[in-house]
């Protein structure tokens, strides 16, 4: 595998964006009803397991964590996959398979029963649905080579950054929406949560029936072998970029760290509406759809300030506006949490009426606290939009055609190896602060400063070496 070549591909250039590439609108839909239908279900999930104490860890942690670890498992396989067969038969495929856990999901969501519990005893439903979350990153975790690897045979080179930046936007305006619905769904059907369940399985057909419009391009690489090597095939991938390409292995480490600030960042904004803000299930997802909202908008912005480039210096505003969007949430005057407030949230939470009972524990948050904190949530998305796009685009430029298949397993593997550290993170973070979030975020924001500083120069450094075809350099003649 050559990573530094130019891309190859096909004669045959696809329509324009956006009406007129039809495959690309069903790819759109495709992959959008998929990150609706994911964070309805685990938004839901992380909910109900704000509070509850797994030994030492918050819940909420450990249905991360199992949401992650199929991508350390699978994603080899997956990448394998995506190169032996064709990557949009293969997204179809896991569409169908998505329906089958969404049913799963339902049967989970029947066992929820309303009875009273104290902290350190995880109900037994919890750890179904928690297992139903594995099952979805399974799912997701040989969703992502095909979806990834296949947008460039979909659109022109010359649209590969703007259809990077609509994929962002749609997929995070879909985050918008699943997790403020998951919210809704949590507080209207609190004691019927299968209904829920019904609403994940009804999209997922829906998306199945769209993946059907994807355009079924020939397997780039049909005589890729399949063995018990393919769940190991991304390291040796990852070990040779590592040997053979620094840009592309610090590009991925830069891009992989947006990953793990939003895996803790989802986690600590429940906390943070339920222990600190005083918000219902609703308000607290609202919190994360405000921060979706950015994303989706930062995403689309860079998209166009790209104009058929990758621009990898636009990173440096957004990664800034990031820093400072985090920080500035700890200086904020929200509540702390003590432990017999815990205690009694999770006794009424499970009770007729909890919702009621449940956001009187802790004291609300005045209005000017509540307006700044979605003001900092919202630029928040828009600085982390702003800042993984063009990491993202550079990443699917950068392989041949024949390869990017196992380059963007690798990809996945790497970014849920941060998933999996930030839920770790969560769940011994969280504990460290005492359950203040805000604290926790602010943390946070200091650690993405320093990744910053010690890996950026050197991707400036190489770019300016190297000069890639596909990235904009300002200094170029």
């Amino acid at each position: 595998m050559s990573v530094n070549k130019q891309n190859g591909g096909s004669n045959n250039q696809p329509p324009p964006l956006p009406l007129k590439n039809k495959s690309f609108l069903f790819f759109l839909a495709t992959q959008g009803l998929g990150a609706f239908n994911d964070n309805v279900f685990k938004q839901l999930v992380l909910l109900l397991s704000v509070g509850y104490l797994a030994g030492d860890v918050e819940f909420q942690a450990v249905v991360q964590f199992l949401f992650a670890v199929p991508f350390l498992i699978f994603s080899g396989l997956a990448g394998d996959l995506s190169d032996r067969y064709s990557k949009g038969w293969l997204m179809t495929v896991c569409k169908v398979a998505e329906i089958a856990i969404a049913l799963a999901g339902v049967a989970a969501f029947f066992a929820v029963v309303d009875n009273a519990s104290d902290s350190t005893r995880v109900p037994i439903y919890l750890w179904l649905l928690a297992l139903v979350a594995f099952c979805l990153g399974t799912q997701s975790a040989f969703f992502g080579p095909p979806k990834y690897g296949g947008l460039p045979e979909l659109v022109r080179d010359s649209d590969l950054a703007p259809a990077t930046g609509l994929t962002q936007m749609t997929t995070f305006l879909a985050i918008i929406f699943g997790v403020a619905v998951a919210g809704l769904l949590a507080d209207i059907f609190a004691n019927r949560l299968y209904i829920a369940g019904l609403v994940t399985v009804s999209i997922a057909v829906v998306g199945t029936l769209t993946s059907l419009g994807i355009k079924k391009c020939a397997a780039s690489e049909p005589t890729r072998r399949i063995s018990i090597r393919s769940f190991i095939s991304v390291l040796p991938t990852l070990l040779e970029i590592f040997r053979k390409d620094p840009l592309m292995l610090r590009i991925m480490l830069v891009y992989s760290w947006f990953w793990f600030v939003g895996g803790m960042s989802l986690t600590a904004i429940n906390a943070l509406g339920r222990l600190q803000l005083g918000f219902n299930n609703f308000d607290t997802s609202l919190l994360v759809a405000t921060t979706s909202i950015g994303i989706a908008i930062g995403s689309a912005a860079v998209g166009r300030l790209s104009h058929g480039k990758v621009r990898v210096g636009l990173i440096v505003p957004g990664l800034i506006l990031l820093i400072c969007s985090l920080i500035s949430l700890w200086l904020f005057p929200v509540h702390a949490p003590t432990v017999a407030e815990m205690e009694l949230i999770n006794q009424l939470k499970n009770a007729p009426q909890h919702i009621l009972n449940a956001t009187q524990v802790i004291p609300v948050a005045s209005m000017p606290v509540k307006i700044g904190t979605f003001s900092v949530l919202f630029l928040l998305g828009a600085a982390s939009g702003f800042f993984s796009v063009p990491l993202l685009a550079f990443i699917q430029a950068r392989p041949p055609a024949t390869d990017k298949g196992k380059v963007f397993a690798a990809v996945n593997w790497l970014n849920w190896i941060f998933i999996v550290a930030a839920a770790v993170a969560y769940g011994v973070g969280i504990a460290w602060v005492d359950n203040r979030a805000n604290q926790l975020l602010g943390w946070l924001g200091l650690l993405t400063a320093v990744v910053a500083f010690s890996i950026l120069p050197s991707i400036f450094k190489l770019i300016r070496t190297e000069r890639p075809y596909f990235v904009y350099i300002k200094t170029r003649q």
